[in-house]
């Protein structure tokens, strides 16, 4: 519904890529969808980290009555959510050379497992931070951390 709404009337062909989750806390079953966004990363509680590569949706207000696919996943209890924007992975050093999503995966699997997801996002975006060394914000950053 919401693509169908943003479809119409969009001439200058805008878009938005979205991540849509619900989680059940009593069985700790995720269902999605994901449109056009950023892969999510789930983090074990043993600190493995890794990203959770969803089936092909389109960006929201591309196409009116585009069939989405929710998928659904069983994450582990202790496991941590990692969904964010892609001026994180986007983030540039003066160099031009980008965070990426191998340096995020990395932090996000190094960051102690008792750290609240205030602090983990905290940490995330120093760390962010320290990468690029002042150079200009191409993009917004935005992240969410759940832990479960």
């Amino acid at each position: 519904k919401i693509n169908d709404i943003c479809s119409k009337r969009n001439e200058s062909n805008m878009f938005t890529t979205m991540f849509v989750g619900k989680i059940d806390l009593d069985t700790l079953e995720m269902e999605y969808c994901n449109a056009g966004h950023n892969p999510i990363i789930i983090i074990a509680p043993d600190g493995s980290a890794r990203y959770i590569h969803a089936k092909a949706n389109l960006a929201i207000g591309l196409f009116p009555d585009f069939p989405y696919q929710k998928e659904s996943l069983k994450i582990e209890k202790g496991s941590r959510i990692l969904v964010y924007t892609d001026g994180v992975s986007e983030a540039e050093n003066a160099a031009k050379e980008l965070y990426g999503e191998d340096r995020l995966l990395e932090f996000a699997g190094s960051e102690p497992a008792q750290t609240d997801s205030r602090q983990f996002a905290a940490d995330l975006l120093a760390n962010v931070r320290s990468f690029t060394l002042g150079n200009p914000q191409n993009d917004d950053i935005t992240m969410m951390s759940i832990k479960l």
